[in-house]
């Protein structure tokens, strides 16, 4: 996040190492304006998901009721640089929909969360699965229990060489 950052022309730009979860866990005071759930969430393995969406394409993604079997938020900020290296080159593939957006995108975006269906399985996709939480307990706020994380990531989806398409970042379009 902090290299995206930089790349928009901030040049004042640290890392905080162990993040927000670690700034918690050692009791620094947090504020929230409208506090997330609870909630913990759910997650999926990668060959897990893998298997799921191989059985979701042999019907073009659709359920016997016709509605969508899964749909994929990847939201890995690094798919919105203009100069991309390795992984963040990269999105799974599948004819399931995929939802290429940033965290923030969600804040206040009524459209965008009513776009996420609440039937079928709705998988996140971070770079390492670390933020993937906060988008489930945000999209439970709103009624969606449908929501899993993918465990460890994309990065654990190359790592196994499973099927990619390569994508143009928001900007390049």
């Amino acid at each position: 996040m902090a290299v995206a950052i930089k790349n928009l022309g901030y040049e004042k730009v640290v890392i905080y190492n162990g993040g927000l979860k670690d700034w918690m866990k050692s009791g620094l005071p947090t504020e929230s304006i409208d506090p997330l759930p609870r909630y913990k969430g759910k997650w999926i393995g990668v060959e897990e998901l893998k298997a799921t969406l191989s059985n979701a394409m042999a019907t073009n993604c659709l359920g016997a009721d016709n509605k969508t079997m899964v749909t994929v938020i990847d939201f890995r900020s690094s798919l919105q640089l203009k100069e991309r290296k390795g992984g963040d080159q990269y999105q799974i593939m599948t004819n399931c929909p995929i939802k290429t957006v940033l965290l923030d995108d969600f804040i206040d975006n009524k459209t965008l969360i009513e776009s996420i269906p609440k039937e079928g399985l709705v998988v996140t996709i971070s770079e390492t699965g670390n933020r993937d939480t906060y988008l489930i307990r945000y999209l439970n706020k709103f009624g969606y229990t449908n929501v899993v994380g993918l465990q460890f990531g994309m990065r654990v989806w190359l790592k196994k060489d499973y099927p990619t398409k390569k994508v143009k970042s928001r900007l390049e379009e």
